[in-house]
């Protein structure tokens, strides 16, 4: 069943009009009419809806509440700016896995930087989440925040109530031992292709944040993050 986004006005008196963009893949792409059902996504929650008019936009009638697929986890990803295309790749399947937030950082070993006046490629990036979440069944669209410098990340990163780094070169502690269904808020600091050296990694330690190992095997920077909130949603048992 299609899935789509309500307008800015929501859901009033059981009915509402789909966001101009949606409409339009609605009729001119899709071609659905009235009587069709569909998923609609209106104030962070689902619903079954049903088609009542396309005279002007499209206007749909909620049918009943779907239960959210929404994580308890709330987890926030601050990754290192990766070079390239990476970024849509990541903001993309991070966001299928249950990502709440992104949050790129400047990192010292980053090829690439963003500044805040990047506005067009976040813009981008929000566009890739929300497409994202629409096929994944997701409710919620994730946010990808302005970047944030080294200094920025440590003090933001007292806010959570577990913060983790995982790392290449971590040798003790590992999300098994440190997520659990209780936490709900969880952030996940990620460093470029070239990695964080001891010298980035101590100051998010002295915020309170914990280095992890993700194992054995060295991920890259794109698929580091996927694989790290795959395995909390999985110790968080929100996977079941």
């Amino acid at each position: 069943m299609h899935r789509f986004f309500a307008d800015e006005n929501g859901i009033v008196n059981g009915t509402a009009c789909l966001e101009r963009e949606d409409a339009g893949h609605a009729l001119r792409v899709l071609r659905l009419g009235p009587g069709e059902k569909i998923y609609l996504f209106s104030g962070g929650e689902a619903f079954l809806a049903e088609i009542a008019d396309t005279a002007e936009g499209v206007t749909v009638r909620v049918l009943e509440a779907v239960k959210s697929p929404e994580a308890s986890l709330r987890v926030t990803l601050y990754q290192g700016v990766p070079k390239g295309d990476k970024m849509d790749y990541i903001v993309q399947k991070c966001t299928e896995a249950g990502v709440r937030r992104i949050v790129p950082v400047n990192m010292p070993r980053c090829v690439a930087r963003l500044e805040g006046k990047d506005d067009k490629k976040r813009a981008r990036w929000n566009r890739i989440a929300r497409e994202a979440a629409k096929q994944a069944f997701r409710p919620v669209t994730p946010e990808v925040a302005p970047p944030l410098s080294m200094k920025q990340l440590s003090a933001a990163l007292s806010a959570h109530q577990l913060a983790l780094v995982p790392w290449e070169d971590a040798r003790d502690g590992a999300l098994r031992q440190l997520i659990a269904p209780h936490i709900t808020d969880l952030a996940l600091v990620i460093g470029p292709e070239g990695g964080m050296s001891p010298e980035d990694v101590a100051p998010l330690l002295a915020a309170g944040a914990k280095a992890v190992t993700l194992g054995p095997r060295i991920f890259r920077t794109e698929t580091a993050g996927l694989a790290a909130i795959i395995a909390a949603m999985a110790f968080s048992e929100n996977l079941e």
